[in-house]
């Protein structure tokens, strides 16, 4: 009977709100200038124009850097083969030993240990204008930024709304 005799308590005791008494929470309009989006969309095509106009120097950059990696690579590794080969091929520490097996080709495949070489591998430049997907459309960013710079060129309105922004900035 105390369990019961709680509840009724609890329910006698508490107030219950009525429809007028509950407040909706207003929804907030955003605007955002549409100079100021003009302008980010303007510097990020300046941004990927000058990112395109630069990559085919950093992707020769690249490609020289790898091979110079490739040429220290396989000299170091000599350098270690003639020095301590035995020791290395019979280590246990796979990243400080040299293991040759064979696949499933019966090919032979020799595996280096990380710690062995002290060697950076450059990395590769990024490619500047990547086709994808943005919203339905298959194509490049900066196509998509330059279409919504002319949408936004053609407009009257000095703002735009929040969400719009949400849309550019997924482009940005």
């Amino acid at each position: 009977m105390s369990v019961v005799s709680a509840i009724i308590d609890l329910v006698r005791n508490k107030t219950l709100l009525t429809r007028k008494e509950i407040t909706m929470a207003r929804a907030i309009s955003v605007k955002i200038p549409t100079a100021k989006v003009i302008e980010m969309i303007e510097q990020k095509i300046v941004e990927i124009d000058n990112d395109i106009a630069t990559y085919p120097a950093r992707k020769a950059q690249y490609k020289a850097d790898l091979e110079a990696y490739t040429q220290s690579v396989v000299a170091s590794l000599t350098d270690l083969l003639n020095t301590r080969g035995s020791e290395l091929l019979s280590n246990e520490d796979y990243n400080q030993n040299i293991r040759v097996s064979t696949n499933y080709n019966n090919s032979i495949e020799i595996t280096i240990g990380k710690e062995l070489l002290a060697l950076e591998k450059p990395t590769e430049p990024t490619d500047p204008e990547p086709k994808g997907y943005y919203g339905r459309v298959y194509g490049s960013k900066k196509a998509e930024l330059e279409k919504t710079l002319k949408l936004l060129r053609m407009s009257e309105q000095e703002t735009i709304t929040s969400s719009a922004y949400n849309s550019v900035l997924e482009l940005l």
